[in-house]
């Protein structure tokens, strides 16, 4: 069995994402192709919008609280959630972050997680080769200290800066690696504790899940727009418009307010180099904007 599986806890711009997510995936999927699961604080706004062959598992305040443990991490919420998920279910699993959406159809990726490959969003590369501030403060961190025990694992854990680092925000496995998800939650626990970085959840996952083999690459069949949280206004709008639309006729706009294109300016900017994005502030007398959509 193959099971899709959203976590939607929150207020009404996950909510939206994950609906825009849904939307984008019945484009390339029959409803029943596979089994979509969200676990949620709000049933009751996806019941009203989506097939009824979804499942709900509800969340309250009490799980989410403890599933964050005794440091209070959020990210450690998803870990929970997949050995909650693995221990109620038998397959293969793909995990979305909220900010998602499908391009193509999934049966080739779910055909080699069946036959045991790791998949995550993208590879990030090397740390030593990440310019971006988190890379730099992990690097520095490790620079400290690169070697981690965990209780359930003999070996000692080796983190440096040639670490290779894949994007969290989908993961695809098969219930063989369930026990890997309760070392991962040990990893996270430890590097946590020693430095609270929001990525530390990601680099557990990334230890444990390239062990074995390479994993391989979500993107070119769903994309990840964590890089434009912008695009929350633009949900926003496109469901109070469309909000007498059935799912079916909701499927057919998505197109209009694709993230990847209203994106372009950002995305563009953010590779300027200082006296480019000076240059381009004076003469647009912006940074950047969302590019012009019509509902």
């Amino acid at each position: 069995m193959n099971y899709i599986v959203y976590f939607a806890y929150g207020g009404i711009d996950y909510q939206h994402e994950i609906l825009y997510s849904l939307l984008s995936y019945y484009k390339f999927h029959e409803i029943d192709e596979n089994q979509i699961i969200i676990y949620t604080d709000n049933v009751a706004f996806y019941k009203n919008k989506l097939p009824k062959s979804v499942l709900y598992f509800e969340l309250e305040e009490q799980t989410i609280s403890s599933w964050k443990g005794k440091n209070n991490f959020v990210h450690r919420t998803k870990i929970k959630l997949l050995q909650e998920i693995t221990s109620n279910f038998n397959g293969n699993f793909l995990y979305l972050d909220s900010d998602t959406y499908f391009t193509k159809n999934t049966s080739q990726l779910f055909s080699e997680i069946n036959n045991n490959v790791v998949y995550f969003d993208r590879c990030e590369g090397k740390l030593i080769d990440n310019p971006g501030g988190i890379a730099r403060k992990m690097r520095t961190f490790l620079n400290q200290e690169n070697l981690f025990s965990i209780a359930s694992y003999p070996d000692k854990i080796k983190i440096n800066s040639d670490f290779i680092v894949w994007n969290a925000g989908v993961i695809g496995f098969n219930s063989s690696h369930t026990n890997k998800l309760f070392l991962v939650e040990e990893l996270t626990d430890v590097l946590y504790s020693k430095c609270k970085l929001f990525i530390m959840e990601q680099v557990a996952f990334n230890y444990f899940f390239q062990i074995d083999s390479k994993p391989q690459v979500t993107e070119n069949l769903i994309h990840h727009y964590w890089y434009f949280k912008e695009f929350r206004t633009v949900l926003k709008d496109f469901f109070n418009h469309n909000k007498l639309k059935k799912i079916e006729e909701l499927v057919v706009e998505i197109d209009k307010i694709n993230p990847e294109y209203l994106s372009t300016e950002k995305r563009n900017y953010k590779k300027m180099s200082f006296w480019q994005k000076q240059y381009h502030k004076i003469t647009k007398g912006r940074k950047w904007k969302i590019m012009e959509y019509k509902l």
